[in-house]
């Protein structure tokens, strides 16, 4: 498998690009990233499934929804996220099943610490190829 998104230059967070050919593949590569971004991935164990369900404006927001929600979810109930499954996709809702476990220092390491998703040159496109997201990450 090829690596889902690239790193983008910028001066002091983080920039990526992240690609899908679909929706669905879209949606899972960006929490492939945030993970990898973060931690150790590979060392990350599937001890526990948490639902996800979240409807937005459009697709543009739900996007970002879905972002600051792992993010969410890593902050407040310390999951380091492994992998997620789409049960289903819209361009204003999503629901999925979350694999993880709890967050472990010693062994899955934190890279660095996302804060949240920025609008600041944030865009969302449908191209020949799928989709692709551009967005900066504050960290």
């Amino acid at each position: 498998m090829s690596i889902p998104y690239r790193l983008l230059e910028h001066t002091s967070d983080i920039k990526v690009e992240i690609y899908g050919a679909d929706l669905d593949e879209l949606f899972t590569n960006a929490a492939t990233c945030l993970s990898d971004l973060t931690l150790n991935l590979n060392k990350v164990r599937e001890t526990q499934s948490v639902p996800v369900s979240l409807s937005s404006a459009d697709l543009p927001e739900l996007f970002l929804d879905w972002l600051r929600e792992l993010l969410f979810l890593f902050s407040t109930r310390s999951l380091a996220i492994r992998r997620v499954e789409i049960h289903s996709i819209e361009p204003t809702s999503i629901k999925a099943t979350i694999f993880a476990e709890v967050f472990d220092q010693e062994r899955h390491g934190l890279k660095v610490e996302v804060k949240t998703p920025t609008y600041h040159q944030y865009r969302i496109d449908q191209t020949a190829e799928g989709y692709r997201a551009t967005v900066i990450l504050d960290v």
